[in-house]
């Protein structure tokens, strides 16, 4: 199965640009950074992880030209695909699906109160998902980037803003310039 495949079947073809990008990029730094913040509900809290995790899943359809239709079930076929949108592991998908089965189960039923461990697990993956979406783009898609854009390193080191973090390969500038 190819993205291709899906049109019609709950994606359609629409291509993206650099400023969608960048406005995709911008608000999943944000929810990172809210996600982390302590004054806020665990509920609150992992419900805006889980936000960054689908918005990650639709810019990775946005920069392969594609994005969901309307249609119920939309969420579920963007994270699903990530796989074919960006490359991640099926693994990863089980996990994130059980996030987004626990954020219905408090959304529909009130029925999951998030621990501290969960949100910061959810908050994790959030961090580690950018940084493969943004390595993706920068590989595959290098026109759809800003100059000098990469993941904030609070965001990929999964470490709060103020403190040391290793400077990840989206952070370093390239050796070399790419032929165009």
């Amino acid at each position: 199965m190819t993205l291709g495949n899906m049109v019609g079947r709950g994606l359609e073809r629409a291509e993206s640009g650099k400023d969608e990008i960048a406005r995709y990029l911008g608000k999943i730094r944000r929810k990172i950074a809210d996600s982390r913040k302590a004054s806020i509900s665990l509920d609150s809290r992992f419900d805006i992880a889980f936000e960054g995790l689908l918005q990650i899943a639709l810019a990775a359809l946005r920069a392969n030209g594609y994005r969901t239709t309307s249609e119920a079930g939309h969420q579920q076929l963007a994270i699903q695909l990530l796989p074919k949108s960006i490359g991640i592991e099926p693994s990863e998908i089980r996990t994130l699906d059980e996030y987004r089965k626990k954020r219905s189960l408090g959304l529909y039923e009130a029925d999951f109160d998030p621990s501290e461990e969960e949100v910061k697990a959810v908050t994790g993956a959030l961090g580690k998902l950018l940084e493969k979406l943004f390595d993706w783009i920068r590989h595959n898609r290098p026109d759809l980037l800003e100059a000098g854009a990469g993941p904030s390193r609070a965001a990929s080191s999964g470490r709060r803003r103020g403190t040391t973090a290793p400077a990840s390969a989206g952070n370093r500038r390239p050796k070399h310039k790419r032929r165009t």
